[in-house]
């Protein structure tokens, strides 16, 4: 595993616009650049919130992708050996998520793998195949995924809690800010039918389309609400934008979510609303967050666990390799000098075929019994990671590194067409 190299940039010291810098490059692209700069094997991971680019062999090979792009050096994490493998599993585990614990990662890694298959073929490819394993451990034995820890799904959550079943309820976003998108797309995806508005009609439009929503003037919310079941308010007015008076005649559940309220006093106080200010989906919030916060300390425990036991994995993988190499051309000697005896035999009469089957018995047993001290010496190594006994073994029985591939140059016209 110490061979093993990883350049990261990731939310925690990077900005979005830093990060997409790297994300927006053709993958197969950067995974022949790294192979040509040295990897054996190339894994590439790219998010909305990290670029990840994990190598084996030489860890020059990594800086080949940020070579031909300028980013401070403080937003640049290096790691190596266990360190590496260890951020890979904490990644799938959503330990390194901006929202703790979120699935999507998990998928993420995955198609990456699938994507990145045949450069897969060495110690990386057990790596990244346990924190795939990892991911899925952790959100079956933890409650790490359970809750709403944003904003926004907090709030979707808590409108379900009121309406029930939202794909019967008719809701109106207003204002299309960070805060409204962030409703939006929970609420869209749990059915409601909406309706967006925005004092910039074009941002509300915007929005609508990417929720398959209805852009209304901001003009036209009075004579809406009558129409809605969910009022979902989040503007930054400087002063309430709906009063008592806004509120005749309806029936709504009342979700204030901008600060200053939107919604003014005397409004709150009204038969016909149940209104929800930002406290009440903060608490929703802070409740979910406790969850993940005990869950992510299980969470580390299994990491913990998995990483010992990949690391006992990958000593046997190196000590079995050298091994099955050795065995191998030991294999070789053994049949080139037993058809050697035979023929010096047959000419001085010939060997019965039980003869034979005892002489070829004979150089096995040979082979065994030299081998044995070696085989133990060599497993030894291997779990007190005693790298110069591992290379003079290698030495005195002539075990050759595997050379590393070839890169092959992506076809360009290909992707594009995919």
């Amino acid at each position: 595993m110490n061979d093993l190299h990883a350049l990261i940039v990731s939310h925690k010291r990077a900005s979005v616009d830093q990060i997409r810098r790297l994300t927006e490059r053709d993958v197969g692209q950067l995974r022949y650049r790294l192979a040509n700069a040295g990897a054996e094997e190339v894994y590439v991971l790219h998010t909305c919130n990290r670029a990840e680019y994990y190598v084996t062999g030489s860890s020059t090979a990594r800086e080949a992708v940020v070579e031909d792009i300028e980013l401070p050096a403080d937003t640049i994490q290096r790691l190596s050996g266990p360190a590496a493998a260890r951020h890979l599993l904490r990644v799938a585990a959503g330990l390194e998520s901006m929202v703790v614990g979120e699935d999507e990662i998990l998928g993420q890694v995955s198609r990456a793998q699938e994507e990145g298959l045949s450069q897969l073929n060495g110690t990386l490819g057990p790596i990244v195949e346990k924190a795939i394993r990892v991911g899925k451990r952790v959100r079956s034995e933890t409650r790490i995924n359970e809750g709403n820890p944003s904003m926004g799904t907090a709030a979707a959550e808590l409108a379900s809690r009121q309406l029930g079943d939202l794909s019967d309820v008719r809701a109106i976003v207003i204002g299309a800010g960070e805060m409204g998108k962030l409703v939006a797309k929970p609420l869209a995806d749990r059915g409601a039918e909406l309706l967006i508005t925005n004092r910039t009609y074009d941002s509300a439009k915007e929005l609508a389309q990417r929720v398959a929503g209805t852009p209304i003037c901001f003009e036209a919310i009075h004579g809406s609400l009558s129409e809605v079941d969910l009022v979902v308010t989040a503007t930054d007015a400087p002063h309430p934008i709906l009063d008592a008076a806004t509120f005749d005649e309806t029936n709504v559940t009342v979700l204030d979510l901008a600060n200053p309220p939107d919604v003014a006093d005397p409004a709150r106080d009204l038969d016909s609303v149940t209104l929800f200010d930002i406290d009440d989906i903060g608490s929703i919030v802070d409740s979910a967050m406790a969850t993940r916060t005990e869950a992510a300390t299980e969470a580390e425990r299994i990491v913990d666990t998995e990483m010992e036991a990949l690391e006992r994995d990958l000593k046997k993988r190196e000590a079995d390799e050298m091994l099955s190499t050795i065995y191998d051309r030991a294999e070789e000697l053994r049949q080139a000098e037993v058809n050697r005896a035979q023929n010096r035999l047959n000419q001085n009469g010939g060997l019965t075929e039980r003869e034979r089957e005892i002489l070829d018995d004979l150089g096995s047993a040979l082979v065994n019994k030299l081998l044995s001290t070696p085989t133990r010496s060599i497993k030894q190594a291997a779990v007190a990671e005693d790298y110069e006994t591992l290379r003079t073994v290698a030495d005195v029985f002539e075990v050759p590194e595997a050379p590393p591939e070839e890169p092959v140059e992506p076809d360009t016209e290909e992707q594009a067409d995919g």
